[in-house]
């Protein structure tokens, strides 16, 4: 799945994962992510936000069937920074 992941980043706000390929239920991302407790992870398109855990230093996020329709050509998913 690493190959089908970009990232860009809004200075001081959100990192963005981009998925070319559509994600199964778990995405887990093995690239450094900068994540820790208290951030939100959404997907736009989708109004919920997305659990999600770090394991062995790859952020593991659940996609809902729901969120999975969201997409079509890419899934946009959005850490945003707590303060």
């Amino acid at each position: 799945m690493g190959a089908d992941l970009r990232f860009t980043v809004r200075p001081n706000r959100a990192f963005y994962v981009h998925s070319l390929a559509e994600p199964g239920a778990r995405l887990t991302i093995e690239a450094p992510v900068p994540i820790r407790g208290g951030d939100t992870v959404t997907m736009l398109g989708h109004d919920r936000p997305l659990t999600w855990t770090v394991s062995k230093g790859a952020l593991v996020i659940d996609v809902p069937a729901a969120a999975r329709k969201a997409g079509r050509h890419v899934w946009v998913f959005k850490v945003r920074w707590s303060s």
